[in-house]
């Protein structure tokens, strides 16, 4: 009989497949380590873009925010419009040669002249326009450095008159000194900023300015004292009047011109140019049609129903320069309208009606008739110039006096600030 063997446990198999498995499992980990650290890095170029394309964007809307101020009217400390105590953005920031036209930035030791942060809570810009002379502070125009962006301007004078250069940086931070620091801390701040540069260009209010006092389409029917004109300005050589009809009731001793000149050398009647019908005295002086003159953006629009000399008064108290009425326009206040420094053009598309004494700086343009009643007693006087589409009737006394620097602050001074086409360039930085 055999003796029973002893039991032997079997023998333990799969080392190597452990081995196998292990491997594999490291290699999984590997490849899941590189996949994560690629998508990381995709996360971060995404990132870069995203800040890249809001500093553009920010960039963009502070160019198109200036043009706006610069084409608006009277702002405060935070380049919010007020109705009154207010100074416009370009006089704030700009000195204008009304004799040369060149603009010249009024901006002392300011880095910025004026900064916007993103006000998300009331979906626009909280700005800053301190005085021209004033400091820069870095502090942030609203609380929080987050992912709110800023925009930084400076202008800059240009070769030519009548142009600037304006600088926008644009940055994903809300202090936008931040973007304007060394690029290494900007890098490590993980900000974009874009740099901007626009040339903008001034379309003057007026493109001609007359020569005269008066510009009239038709003719003069004056009764009473007279209508005055007066013209000692010898750029001018004196010219009184141009009209394409005849001056009826012309009072001779109303008339002031150079010294030594005759009163039919200054005194043009039945103007060829003007006596034609399809003479356009508006385009002629003004540079556009009656009918795209509204589109400059620095013109408002006024209304008012019978005296309009309250609605004047108002809107150039509020730093509005160049006013449109549209259809007829009376004035009939005893007011000061304008200055001789600052004038005011106003504008009617239809007939004009001044009555009793005032005195208006600047240029007043009938698309139609005029009609100026004064038997007051009391001066009623234009300190500029007067321009008619059509005829024009006279009762009493009044007079006009030409002004050249009334003119040329026309001309060069007052109008609207436009983009030039292909004066822009722009630099982009992401970190």
């Amino acid at each position: 009989m055999k003796k029973p063997q002893p039991f032997m446990p079997p023998r333990q198999q799969g080392a190597a497949t452990l081995v196998v498995v292990m491997a594999l499992f490291l290699v999984m980990a590997l490849l899941a380590a590189y996949a994560n650290r690629s998508l990381l890095f995709e996360q971060r170029i995404a990132g870069s873009y995203a800040r890249a394309s809001l500093s553009q964007e920010v960039a963009e809307a502070g160019v198109e925010w200036t043009l706006a101020q610069l084409n608006g009217t009277g702002v405060n400390a935070t380049c919010v419009p007020v109705a009154t105590d207010g100074k416009r953005f370009a006089d704030r920031y700009l000195t204008i040669n009304a004799a040369d036209r060149s603009l010249t930035p009024a901006t002392g030791d300011m880095k910025w002249i004026a900064d916007c942060a993103r006000d998300t809570a009331n979906q626009g810009w909280a700005c800053r326009c301190p005085a021209a002379d004033a400091a820069h502070t870095t502090q942030p125009v609203i609380g929080g450095r987050d992912l709110t962006p800023s925009f930084g301007i400076r202008m800059e004078a240009a070769s030519r008159g009548g142009t600037l250069m304006l600088k926008v940086l644009g940055c994903t931070s809300s202090v936008v000194d931040d973007c304007g620091a060394d690029m290494a801390d900007v890098s490590k701040n993980q900000l974009a900023l874009t740099s901007l540069s626009v040339r903008l260009g001034l379309v003057g209010a007026v493109r001609s300015p007359p020569a005269a006092p008066l510009i009239v389409k038709g003719g003069i029917h004056s009764t009473g004292a007279g209508l005055g004109l007066h013209n000692s300005d010898a750029r001018s050589a004196g010219q009184l009047v141009s009209m394409g009809g005849t001056w009826v009731g012309m009072v001779d001793s109303r008339l002031e011109s150079v010294p030594g000149t005759a009163s039919n050398l200054v005194v043009g009647q039945s103007d060829e140019v003007l006596n034609r019908a399809d003479t356009d005295v508006f385009k002629m002086f003004m540079g556009a049609s009656i009918t795209r003159y509204p589109q400059h953006p620095a013109l408002r629009t006024i209304t008012c129903g019978g005296d309009c000399a309250d609605a004047i008064e108002t809107a150039y108290k509020a730093g509005q320069r160049i006013l449109w009425v549209e259809g007829d326009l009376a004035i009939s206040s005893n007011k000061v309208l304008g200055s001789l420094t600052d004038p005011v053009l106003i504008v009617a598309s239809g007939d004009v009606a001044l009555a009793g004494p005032f005195q208006l700086n600047g240029m007043l343009v009938a698309a139609g008739a005029l009609h100026w009643d004064n038997t007051s007693g009391m001066p009623s006087v234009v300190n500029g110039i007067v321009l008619v589409g059509a005829g024009m009737e006279t009762a009493g006394r009044m007079d006009i006096v030409y002004q050249q620097t009334v003119a040329d602050q026309l001309r060069n001074r007052m109008g609207s600030y436009v983009r030039i086409p292909g004066g822009w360039l722009d630099s982009d930085a992401n970190k």
